[in-house]
């Protein structure tokens, strides 16, 4: 998965516009019909260009995977904690909406990808369990005298928050993203008291 990286600004902005052609291309063709061929008709460029920048089409995906990687992760690293916990929870949810919504194309071609191809497959694992593991940090304490686990709990959150968001990528106004990430919020919450007040042990 090798890449040429551009020594000037003329090449960024080639790499730039390659990677916004194969963007476009995914999007429209997915993944396993995309072809190099059709990117660099996208972008008006040789061949010859596009393979100074990229090794092949994974390689593309992987550019583009990484700026959307990144804004996932982003969200990671800000402030979950507030005075108010139940808005502190819906603000960290309203926050990985918008970026699937910023970046529902890519993440529906990654989604494709990585159900064939192992690299992006383990890309997509990486990124999902920094936010199972931050999301289990944040549970810990309020579920430590409950019989449930903080990582358990927290994959299904976490899958319950992807799953909407994916099944809804398209969705972009504005109104009913925030009637979704709402009730998503109410479900979380209401969940964890449900999961926090249950102290019976697993039955053998």
């Amino acid at each position: 998965m090798s890449e040429a990286g551009p020594r000037t600004s003329r090449g960024q902005r080639t790499r730039e516009r390659l990677r916004d052609a194969a963007r476009g291309v995914f999007a429209e063709r997915g993944f396993a019909a995309a072809r190099v061929e059709d990117v660099v008709a996208a972008a008006g460029v040789s061949h010859g260009t596009f393979y100074t920048y990229f090794e092949n089409k994974a390689a593309a995906l992987d550019a583009l995977i990484d700026v959307t990687a990144d804004d996932l992760t982003s969200v990671l690293d800000e402030p979950w904690e507030g005075p108010d916990g139940a808005a502190a929870v819906e603000a960290v949810i309203d926050r990985f909406v918008t970026v699937f919504v910023d970046h529902a194309d890519v993440i529906g071609v990654w989604l494709e990808a990585s159900a064939h191809e192992r690299h992006f497959r383990e890309r997509l694992r990486r990124v999902r369990g920094g936010y199972v593991e931050r999301v289990a940090a944040a549970l810990a304490p309020v579920l430590s005298a409950s019989s449930h686990d903080a990582r358990t709990a927290a994959a299904a959150l976490v899958a319950m928050v992807e799953g909407t968001a994916t099944q809804g990528i398209l969705v972009r106004d504005p109104q009913e993203r925030a009637a979704a990430v709402r009730t998503l919020t109410v479900i979380w919450l209401g969940g964890l008291i449900r999961l926090a007040e249950d102290t019976t042990p697993p039955s053998a």
